[in-house]
């Protein structure tokens, strides 16, 4: 079995769908890198690192066929918006 059968596998053992099995998987994957660096970095630039770990999570798991493009175009979009509304806040007042 290869990397990408595993989510088919893991939704064919729980008899759930194989896009749902996809998103879990990625999730564990994200969350397995997610939380440590979640815990070590605490901190001044602990929102920073945590944008840089899920984005790499997120491409390790996109590159092994586990989770949709459009997953990851809308973590980036949400992102933006979020860096676009402090940025206007900041310079607004």
């Amino acid at each position: 079995m290869s990397l990408e059968d595993i989510p088919s596998a893991f939704a064919d053992y729980f008899g759930i769908n194989e896009i749902t099995g996809q998103l879990l998987l990625s999730l564990v994957v994200i969350f397995t890198l997610l939380l440590p660096t979640m815990y070590l970095a605490r901190g001044k630039n602990a929102v920073t690192i945590w944008l840089i770990v899920v984005f790499l999570g997120e491409c390790v798991v996109l590159g092994l066929g586990w989770l949709p493009f459009w997953i990851m175009i809308m973590t980036i979009a949400m992102t933006a918006l979020a860096i676009a509304i402090i940025g206007a806040k900041a310079i607004g007042g």
